[in-house]
């Protein structure tokens, strides 16, 4: 049984949906990028509350990056993996988004959907061999 052409055009665009994801956010999980997007679709209005995990390189000074992240989100960062892991549980934009994963210090940028503020700790985990750095991963 050969594929439709429709079920063949939407993996066309699926898979360009996934080259935009990695191009526009490069440091981001693209489940968190289509999970909020489709959560901002619905309800435009009100920014979903994620637990946003932020891995970062070495040498970032923990207690700047928290007065930082609290600045930003009014929430105080658990700190994880000897200061290279930051975890907050927040409101979330595209914008939000943008400036967590632009920033030079960033490695990863990851998250789940909480809907409320939890006490939540970190869930994912980070490596040298990132598979969210490599568009053939499978989900």
């Amino acid at each position: 049984m050969s594929e439709s052409q429709e079920i063949r055009e939407i993996k066309r665009v699926f898979a360009g949906l996934q080259t935009l994801y990695h191009t526009s956010f490069p440091k981001s999980d693209p489940s968190l990028i289509h999970d909020l997007l489709r959560r901002l679709q619905k309800n435009p209005d009100i920014p979903p509350i994620y637990m946003v995990e932020v891995f970062t390189k070495p040498g970032v000074n923990p207690e700047g990056a928290k007065k930082y992240i609290f600045e930003k989100t009014g929430m105080v960062p658990a700190i994880y993996e000897n200061g290279t892991l930051f975890v907050t549980n927040q409101k979330l934009t595209l914008e939000m988004l943008r400036e967590i994963s632009d920033s030079n210090d960033v490695l990863e940028v990851a998250g789940e959907y909480t809907g409320n503020i939890t006490a939540r700790g970190s869930s994912h985990v980070h490596s040298d061999d990132c598979p969210l750095r490599n568009l053939d991963y499978a989900y």
